[in-house]
This record gives C-alpha cells, sequence and structure tokens, in this order.
C-alpha cells in the first residue's frame, strides 16, 4: 500500500474521466489528496489561452466555450450524467478524496500540503507548472509525470495534434521519472496506442488519457515490488523532438491533410 498524492489542472474535458477511472480502481483508496492547479501556468494569460484555442476556428471556440460553461455548472450543481462527473473537484468529492486548490505548485502552501500527506509517489497529471526540486522531493519513492506521447519523441505542448500533424500510425502514453526539466526524465512505463485513419484530435486525447490509468496501474505495481526503485528505460536526450502549441499555419495543414479536430468527417 503506497500513499499516493495527485497534482492535476482545473480542466473539464478530459480530466475528470481520468481521475474518476483512478478513484475507481483499487489503488483509489491509497490517494490521499488531489491538488488541483490552474489550468494555465503562470506565465501564460488567460488572454493567450483565449487566443490559442481561437486558432482551432470560431466553431471549435464557440463549441469548447458552450462545454466549457455547461460543464462548470453541472459541476457546481454536483450532478453526475452518463456515469461522469464533469470537474475534478466534483470527483474528488463524490470520492471522499481531500481536494486543495492551489496557485503555485513550488508555493509554502503546496508544500505543506503535499508534505503532510508523507507521500510515496507523487503524480502529475497534465499539471500546468513545472516542479522545483523541493517538491519533487517530497515523495519518499518519486515523483512522476504522465505524457501521452512515445518519449523522447513529442515532448513539449498538445503531442496528440503533434503525432497526428506527422502522420504517425501509433503514439503512446508514458510514466517518467520526474526532474526539473520538462519530459525528461527516464521512462517507467511505455503503453503504445494505435491511430485509426478516421482519429481525431479529439478522440486521440481521450483515448491516450483513459490510457493514463492503465499505464500507471503498471507504475504502481513496479514501484511497490521494487520498494521504491523500479527499473527504467534512459530517455535518451538525442532522440528527443520537442513541439510547442500550435500555431495557425500548423492548424491550417493539419486540416488540409484531412484531420479533423472535433468530429470525423465533419470538422
Amino acid at each position: 500500500m503506497a500513499k499516493i498524492v495527485v497534482v492535476t489542472t482545473d480542466e473539464p474535458f478530459y480530466l475528470p474521466l481520468t481521475i474518476q477511472k483512478l478513484l475507481e480502481t483499487a489503488v483509489g483508496k491509497d490517494v490521499k489528496r488531489i491538488i488541483l492547479l490552474p489550468p494555465t501556468a503562470r506565465k501564460r494569460t488567460w488572454k493567450t489561452l483565449i487566443e490559442e484555442q481561437m486558432g482551432f476556428g470560431y466553431i471549435y471556440f464557440v463549441y469548447r466555450s458552450l462545454q466549457y460553461a455547461t460543464f462548470k455548472a453541472l459541476s457546481k450543481l454536483n450532478v453526475r450524467l452518463g456515469g461522469r462527473y464533469f470537474s475534478v473537484d466534483a470527483v474528488a468529492r463524490a470520492y471522499g478524496v481531500p481536494l486543495s486548490r492551489v496557485d503555485n505548485i513550488n508555493s509554502v502552501e503546496a508544500v505543506e500540503k503535499i508534505g503532510a500527506e508523507e507521500p510515496d509517489l507523487i503524480v502529475s497529471l497534465s499539471a500546468s507548472q513545472i516542479f522545483s526540486k523541493r517538491v519533487i522531493r517530497l515523495a519518499r519513492w518519486a515523483t512522476i509525470n504522465v505524457h501521452n506521447a512515445p518519449l523522447p519523441r513529442y515532448q513539449g505542448m498538445l503531442p496528440s495534434f503533434w503525432v497526428l500533424y506527422h502522420g504517425e500510425k501509433e503514439t503512446a502514453t508514458t510514466v517518467h521519472l520526474m526532474d526539473e526539466t520538462i519530459d525528461t526524465g527516464d521512462i517507467v512505463v511505455q503503453k503504445r496506442v494505435p491511430i485509426s485513419e478516421d482519429e481525431t484530435l479529439d478522440s486521440l486525447i481521450k483515448k491516450t488519457k483513459l490510457l493514463t490509468v492503465d499505464a500507471l496501474l503498471e507504475a504502481f505495481s513496479l514501484f511497490s515490488e521494487h520498494g521504491g526503485n523500479p527499473p527504467t528505460k534512459p530517455n535518451l536526450p538525442q532522440e528527443a523532438t520537442y513541439f510547442s502549441f500550435p500555431k495557425k499555419e500548423d492548424i491550417k495543414r493539419f486540416r488540409d491533410s484531412g484531420r479533423k479536430v472535433l468530429w470525423k468527417g465533419i470538422y
């Protein structure tokens, strides 16, 4: 039995499903606290976030905005529809896991909240901020991150977009040790994901996010079996590729290649 603290982001589209699936497993009882960060990094403003989303077009922006508002309302009402909740906060309440909202993962407040749980493992799930060495070392065994890409390739932002952009036939969900740089620690688990001909950006993100739980369960078992020191594979820097958030011209080329963002054959 390990004590786990999950650090994630206040994002309503995919992460509530991932967190819910994790808490429904036998390991769910080992999650002692969820630390919830703002949905965007401190150096990236809401204006930047909106401009990035607008890059996918007005239809996408309006659809996501309406979906966001609806999910927020359903979360406040603590509604469960179709077997799912609509925010990480709502999932935490439903499964009785303490949740702390923190503006800065490296603040004294965050360190105290995490440290009080004396975690064996800290798990970063789409966390919007870079962890300091002090935070990383709060875990007795390790702080690990999940990146939905075949590391060392496709480090950085929105990897599901870039694997589709480059015509890859498969991608992966990777659990790796965390250090103070992005997506560079040694690999603990990597689970491959086939990409279908009619895969959309939305469907691939959902597929990899849900596979996150399977990858984490395998990683947790490895940590337990090896006393907190599981076998790893090097995340070789000479094989690494890194991508930032796509620009408008990248999104245009993505669409011109026949790939869709939201719905097969439509948008």
